[in-house]
């Protein structure tokens, strides 16, 4: 993972560095149209074929354990790929599945071409941070870090309120046909654009950030300016060994954390239409509509990610604080989940979708672009998105398990337990890490 193999060969105006960002921007918000396309639906998908929650969530389940699985294996190899083609190909494909649906594939094959659709889609975030992290000076990443923080809470947002209006006028498929134009026409710029913008330049040979005036500070500082997590210079220098243990560490913590973000965050999204029909008896298109009540919050809490880390320096600490205030909003849920208060518990649904958004923002995008230089900021990427889609995948089937045996309470009860666990492993990784800093234990205490 310490090799970037980012050495110069061309300088990007800052005008085409915007270009690119939002560019990278488009491409992952559209893919979102073409994955949530089905989750959308939950209620008039299931109300249309006929079949149950745990039927429902078998393509949903396919979807998530190829994406992650994917994740993994593209993370490796998205130095290799032709970016121009592979994320051309993986839009296209992605498109023509969600045609295939619109015009009337059997329901029996979704969850296979869902499995294909996943696969696809796995090429994305890895490639997407490989291609921003080579690309762009320091001034331009953070500008992408907040670009592609909203990326998710917009395809959200969008394909949600189409959904909504489709259901309407009972027209659930014309969300998979909205979801196959978008692609198409984004994946069409991208084949004309992307290397025109790049110059054809290969991918290895993209500029490193421009970041020489900083270098001498960087070096002498656990903790550069953006807040990543990292070890001394002159420590990896000496330690290697130490240093590459650290790293491991701190790579599989992130990971703990990414199973259960995206677990809740996707649970969530997936799951509260249905929860809203059948704890309040409300209509397919109204319990939809209020679903996006959660991207306006995501949107919120992808920036708030953002602005704590310029107080909130450490990452751990930064999560540890949105899992507290996420178990907190969980809690009050519990607490009105056998009301007739559907508005306040739809508004908390809504802050905990914030904090699962900031959670993965910090995850996904900000750790992996602020250690860029060191790292394969793809690979990592690939390492981190993929641990989230294990929990987005064990959130699709166990989320309906647990609600056929329990009920709704059932499942905010695990998520409650859950995030107060991870709460306080935050809380524990902090008065060690301090500990560590009193007492000079070296890089690894320090790190996490």
């Amino acid at each position: 993972m310490a090799d970037n193999k980012c050495s110069n060969r061309i300088q990007l105006t800052s005008k085409t560095q915007m270009f690119l960002i939002v560019l990278c921007w488009a491409v992952y918000t559209v893919a979102y149209f073409g994955r949530y396309s089905y989750t959308s639906n939950v209620v008039p998908i299931q109300k249309y074929y006929g079949v149950g929650k745990d039927e429902f969530a078998l393509a949903t389940t396919f979807f998530f354990f190829a994406y992650g699985a994917g994740q993994l294996i593209n993370g490796i190899l998205c130095r290799r790929y032709n970016m121009k083609f592979m994320i051309f190909g993986s839009l296209a494909i992605s498109a023509v599945i969600n045609a295939a649906v619109f015009f009337g594939l059997p329901f029996i094959y979704i969850k296979y071409v869902w499995l294909v659709n996943g696969l696809c889609q796995s090429i994305l975030w890895a490639s997407l941070i490989r291609i921003l992290s080579c690309y762009l000076d320091v001034k331009h990443m953070k500008t992408a870090v907040i670009f592609m923080s909203t990326t998710v809470s917009a395809g959200t947002l969008v394909i949600y309120g189409a959904s909504a209006l489709f259901a309407l006028f009972d027209g659930f498929k014309y969300s998979f046909l909205l979801a196959a134009v978008c692609m198409v026409i984004i994946s069409a710029i991208w084949f004309i654009y992307f290397p025109v913008i790049t110059k054809n330049a290969r991918l290895e040979n993209a500029p490193v950030r421009k970041d020489s005036d900083n270098a001498g500070a960087d070096a002498e500082s656990n903790e550069n300016p953006d807040g990543n997590i990292s070890v001394n210079a002159s420590d990896n220098s000496k330690n290697k060994n130490v240093f590459l243990n650290a790293f491991f560490w701190i790579v599989t913590l992130f990971s703990l954390f990414a199973i259960l973000t995206n677990y809740a965050k996707d649970g969530l999204t997936t799951w509260i239409p249905q929860i809203l029909k059948e704890q309040y008896d409300l209509t397919d298109s109204l319990s939809i509509i209020l679903t996006l009540v959660l991207p306006v919050f995501g949107v919120c809490g992808a920036l708030f990610a953002v602005f704590f880390n310029k107080v909130i320096k450490n990452f751990t600490d930064l999560l540890g604080i949105f899992f507290t205030l996420a178990a907190l909003s969980i809690f009050g849920i519990v607490l009105l989940f056998k009301t007739d208060y559907w508005y306040f518990v739809l508004i908390l649904f809504g802050i905990i979708n914030m904090f699962m958004h900031g959670a993965n923002n910090v995850i996904t995008s900000m750790f992996p672009l602020s250690v860029g230089e060191k790292h394969n900021a793809g690979l990592l990427a690939g390492v981190l998105n993929g641990a989230c889609y294990i929990g987005s995948t064990l959130s699709q089937y166990l989320i309906a398990m647990i609600a056929s045996a329990g009920g709704w309470g059932s499942v905010m009860n695990v998520l409650l337990y859950s995030c107060i666990g991870m709460s306080a492993l935050a809380f524990i990784l902090f008065v060690v890490r301090q500990t560590a800093a009193r007492k000079k234990f070296g890089s690894i205490g320090k790190d996490l």
